[in-house]
């Protein structure tokens, strides 16, 4: 199954809303994908974590930052080449990462 398609429809699974996907082929040296995503509580985003690494675990997708501290309204999963936004709507909304994703040149898929 393509990984993408299997994030995004975990994403979705998990009822994590206003969901964007950012290409960075070619243009990051960090990763070729960044996900987006609003939680609604810290417990849900907790749980999309957890499901994540499961989920992407059994596709040998190993996270690369296991002790980040996620439980300030902003989970980030980084799983190599892709990597995962998950923030409570206050947060996303603060730091505006698609307009510093867009200014970089990444394209929303």
């Amino acid at each position: 199954m393509d990984i993408i398609n299997l994030v995004t429809g975990e994403l979705e699974k998990l009822k994590l809303r206003d969901i964007k996907l950012y290409d960075a082929v070619g243009t990051s040296f960090l990763a070729d994908y960044f996900y987006v995503a609003t939680s609604d509580s810290p417990t849900q985003m907790e749980s999309a974590r957890n499901n994540l690494i499961e989920v992407l675990g059994k596709e040998s997708y190993r996270l690369h930052n296991p002790l980040e501290d996620w439980q300030g309204g902003w989970c980030l999963l980084d799983f190599g080449n892709i990597i995962i936004h998950i923030l409570l709507e206050e947060t996303r909304s603060f730091y505006d990462l698609e307009s510093i994703f867009i200014s970089a040149g990444f394209r929303l898929t």
